[in-house]
């Protein structure tokens, strides 16, 4: 159990690191194509701390698990091997974070010169706003909170870090205008499709004009899946 929770630690903090560097990648400095990204990013998020993993226990394995927890111990340095890479991602992401939040500052500004819009501290504050959780900044109180008498660090680690969740989905998915936009559009295409299929189920067709009869001749009588098919799929494909 200690092994795992050291891996899957190790692997949020990697994709929290990858969230950073494609962040970096898109705002401050492009490079490389989108495969090669995909490539590195992997490599990243499980190979970074599969390694780490596997030297720590390699070199002192009676040091994961202990009578009181299932985690690292604290005695003989080996809790290095989940705090050193813990603050290298963490350092990492505040510069990724300081330099995005100054280039958001620097438009905001160009922004208020040409259109006179003075909404440049509220947009950079929003932008540190939606970075800081899912960059995993709180994580830095957590480091803090080492013993009994960092009291006040714990108590902000356990508050920030248990709602990284909902920030980054209230930020990220509910107030994320293309995912609101998407979610709206396929909203309409639902409807339009469950629309169209209750009319075909409901409103049978015009027989005489389904079977091009004339006046005064009697239609002959037909079940309405009997007829045409590709008028069916006319219809729905219209409505869609």
């Amino acid at each position: 159990m200690a092994v795992l929770l050291h891996f899957f630690f190790l692997c949020a903090f990697a994709w929290m690191l990858v969230e950073g560097l494609h962040l970096y990648s898109m705002v401050v400095k492009v490079f490389g194509s989108e495969g090669s990204k995909h490539f590195y990013y992997y490599a990243i998020g499980w190979g970074c701390p599969l390694v780490i993993c596997v030297v720590s226990m390699t070199s002192s394995l009676n040091s994961y698990g202990e009578a009181g927890n299932c985690w690292l111990s604290l005695k003989n340095g080996v809790i290095w091997a989940f705090v050193a890479p813990a603050l290298f991602v963490i350092m990492v992401n505040i510069g990724i974070l300081i330099a995005v939040t100054r280039i958001i500052s620097r438009i905001s500004a160009e922004n208020y010169k040409v259109h006179g819009d003075a909404n440049s501290v509220k947009l950079t504050t929003k932008a540190v706003a939606v970075l800081l959780p899912i960059l995993g900044i709180s994580w830095i109180f957590g480091v803090l909170a080492v013993n009994d008498h960092s009291l006040l660090f714990q108590y902000m680690f356990a508050v920030f870090n248990s709602l990284q969740g909902f920030f980054i989905f209230l930020f990220h998915c509910l107030l994320n205008s293309e995912v609101r936009a998407a979610f709206k559009h396929k909203t309409k295409v639902w409807t339009l499709t469950s629309s169209s299929i209750r009319n075909i189920n409901v409103k049978p067709f015009n027989s005489d004009i389904m079977n091009g009869n004339k006046g005064g001749v009697t239609p002959t009588k037909m079940n309405t899946w009997d007829k045409s098919t590709n008028s069916a799929n006319r219809i729905d494909l219209s409505a869609v």
